[in-house]
């Protein structure tokens, strides 16, 4: 029997896993190789064990492990591995059985292609994911939160009557840094302007108006739909608001 330090080819798949146990060379009057080329053998019923002494190929992997086997415990758990399987089998070949031996289970056909059962559902959620892709979400909502009821007014066309009131705005004026503005206090205001009947926009905000004042109501009308208190629709491309009813 003898060792080599050298390890064949330390990270690829081998035999016994991952990594390919330590180039332990076995020489007997029965077989020569590596430890895991005897493995291989042995599994494949190439090799008659019984004529292969296992003293000798111990004796080795202890050899390594003293050399500094312990430095790469894949390795070494993987000569293990191969020795115990090797030791199994040779002790099920020598000790007394009125049992035959176990035969592998032949592997598992793979079923057959079943995809198409379900073809007519997965056409519904891909078109139901693209009518959903189409609505508009509050930014950082959750997956599964229900999206803006905007009365049947697509994304687009909200997005182009705010444009235009946006062309409606007055400049706004020079004034030194102040605090940010509240959008809660906003939706308070605006929840107070609306009315059971249709009111443009235009009208809820004040005369004259800024583009930051034009954002900040919009966003606070748009929240209050999100939560009941308000409905918008479009009427001669212009937007407008009233309260919800409850």
């Amino acid at each position: 029997m003898a060792l080599r330090r050298e390890l064949a080819e330390p990270h690829t798949v081998g035999a016994l896993g991952v990594v390919a146990p330590p180039l332990i060379l076995v020489e007997s009057p029965n077989f020569d190789g590596s430890l895991g080329q005897l493995f291989r053998c042995v599994r494949d019923g190439k090799v008659d064990l019984a004529a292969v002494s296992l003293l000798p190929i111990c004796e080795a992997y202890f050899e390594y492990l003293m050399l500094g086997g312990a430095q790469s415990l894949d390795e070494a758990a993987a000569a293990l591995a191969a020795l115990a399987y090797l030791i199994e089998r040779k002790a099920w070949g020598l000790l007394p059985s009125s049992e035959a031996e176990p035969v592998a289970d032949d592997p598992a056909e793979l079923p057959s292609p079943s995809t198409h059962e379900y073809r007519a559902a997965m056409e519904a959620l891909r078109v139901w994911h693209e009518e959903r892709s189409q609505l508009h979400f509050r930014a950082g909502a959750e997956p599964a939160e229900t999206p803006l009821d905007l009365g049947g007014i697509t994304p687009v066309e909200l997005a182009a009557a705010f444009e235009r009131v946006m062309r409606r705005c007055s400049p706004t004026p020079p004034e030194p840094a102040r605090a940010r503005r509240s959008l809660s206090d906003q939706m308070v205001q605006a929840l107070g302007a609306l009315q059971d009947g249709w009111k443009p926009l235009l009208k809820l905000l004040p005369d004259p108006f800024t583009r930051e004042d034009a954002v900040y109501w919009f966003l606070a009308l748009l929240e209050l739909i999100r939560l009941g208190q308000a409905k918008v629709r479009l009427h001669a491309e212009e937007l407008e608001f009233a309260r919800a009813k409850r």
